[in-house]
């Protein structure tokens, strides 16, 4: 007998495991560019550990920020997206082509 929630399922478990991978590609990738740039820095200017440190803090938080826009992406539900709002100036200028057209439509009808 199937289970009819299985595939349903089976997806859901295959995105948690995805974002736990994402997750943790995410902060040791982060980590490891801003300790390299600032080990880079500090052999360019002699100052050994000091841009080195500054470069690992700014890589942890570089890293923390990619972490909570992916957990934000992943937690949003779907069904909730709402489209965004278009410009008003455009807008505006599609109704005033409608407008337009339609008039021209009523005018190539009468002659």
């Amino acid at each position: 007998m199937r289970v009819p929630n299985k595939k349903k399922q089976t997806g859901e478990t295959m995105r948690m495991l995805f974002l736990v991978t994402q997750v943790g590609l995410c902060m040791v990738s982060a980590l490891a560019v801003g300790g390299l740039l600032g080990y880079g820095a500090d052999r360019l200017l002699g100052t050994l550990p000091w841009i080195t440190i500054l470069g690992l803090f700014l890589g942890i938080a570089a890293g923390f920020r990619s972490v909570w826009s992916l957990i934000a992406r992943y937690t949003k539900d779907p069904a909730e997206e709402v489209k965004p709002v278009k410009d008003r100036k455009l807008a505006e200028a599609e109704e005033e082509f409608r407008r337009w057209k339609q008039e021209r439509g009523k005018n190539d009808r009468e002659q």
